[in-house]
């Protein structure tokens, strides 16, 4: 039997708002509490955050965190 791991931990909160219904603003969200995420590479010790904090900016980091983290190519080494 293959032996797994926990190398890393991807957290995220999606946030709290409401979408705004009537006005010139109408189908925006109105932020209560702004999504936010963090990552956690267990091999390395390392934490990193996202550049921004709108929606956008942690969808992006969250798509592509595992890839663009610094010990990215070790981490699949150490991972087989």
């Amino acid at each position: 039997m293959n032996a797994r791991r926990i190398i890393a931990a991807l957290f995220v909160d999606l946030g709290e708002g409401r979408e705004i219904k009537k006005g010139d603003r109408a189908g925006q969200i109105r932020w209560d509490r702004l999504p936010r995420a963090r990552y956690e590479c267990l091999l390395c010790g390392t934490s990193e955050v996202p550049d921004g904090r709108g929606p956008g900016d942690i969808a992006r980091f969250v798509a592509s965190i595992r890839t663009d983290h610094a010990c990215g190519p070790l981490t699949e080494q150490r991972a087989a």
